[in-house]
């Protein structure tokens, strides 16, 4: 199911990882905290494959925390890779020419 902004969310009562960002990211900014939208991959355990997925970070004091609100994870772990930042179409049209491609596996886990 895909969303295109926080309202989406919230009349429909739920979504995937974007619509749980474009959630976030609008109550964080209507908190006076900066967030920015960003897309990539993570790697999902239930699949055993990494997923295109959609995140936020967002500016606490002076530096940026990585925030996922799929997963409910603040400072997720490192197969959290971001490959475009924003929320519009435009933002993510560099990622056309990756979907299908992208290739990436866990080599070793400390």
């Amino acid at each position: 199911m895909d969303v295109f902004t926080a309202i989406d969310v919230l009349d429909r009562g739920k979504a995937e990882c974007q619509g749980h960002a474009f959630l976030y990211a609008a109550l964080a900014r209507a908190s006076g905290i900066p967030t920015k939208v960003v897309n990539g991959i993570v790697y999902s355990d239930d699949f055993g494959v990494f997923l295109y997925h959609t995140w936020v970070e967002s500016c606490i004091g002076d530096s940026w925390v990585t925030v996922d609100p799929t997963f409910s994870q603040i400072r997720p772990d490192a197969t959290h890779i971001v490959f475009a930042e924003g929320e519009n179409m435009e933002d993510l049209l560099s990622l056309v020419g990756m979907i299908g491609k992208v290739k990436a596996e866990v080599v070793s886990v400390e």
